[in-house]
């Protein structure tokens, strides 16, 4: 009896993974709208051509979703548009090269933030008075 319940539970792992896997893809039209939501407006001040309502971005918008229908990845999505309007053209800027400061200074910021609280709790307070 014991076997077969582990049989059993094993087979319903297996179904629940197959069904998540398959569920779980999203459709050409969900990764169209998020690949667009990282592509800059070339015609809109720093906003994505997916919410944009600008002829330019319309027509960019159509262009990445012709491009997933063509089995396209979203990092070949991104290099054609990255080829034509150059790196800045992306909203997310890569972690390579001229943009590597961008993503550092916070960082950096942060840590020397935490140095100077640990700095400032490790000083000994001074004595008030004197005895005499």
């Amino acid at each position: 009896m014991k076997n077969w319940m582990y049989g059993a539970l094993i087979a319903l792992f297996g179904v629940v993974i197959v069904f998540g896997t398959i569920a779980g893809q999203p459709s050409a039209a969900d990764r169209a709208a998020a690949i667009g939501s990282r592509i800059m407006c070339p015609v809109c001040q720093g906003s994505a051509i997916a919410n944009s309502p600008s002829e330019t971005a319309v027509t960019m918008m159509d262009k990445v979703e012709e491009l997933v229908a063509a089995g396209y990845t979203d990092d070949e999505v991104l290099q054609y548009f990255r080829e034509r309007y150059g790196d800045n053209i992306i909203l997310d800027p890569p972690f390579a090269g001229k943009t590597l400061l961008v993503w550092l200074l916070p960082v950096a910021a942060f840590g020397a933030g935490v140095w100077m609280i640990v700095r400032r709790r490790r000083k000994v307070p001074e004595q008030v008075g004197s005895e005499g």
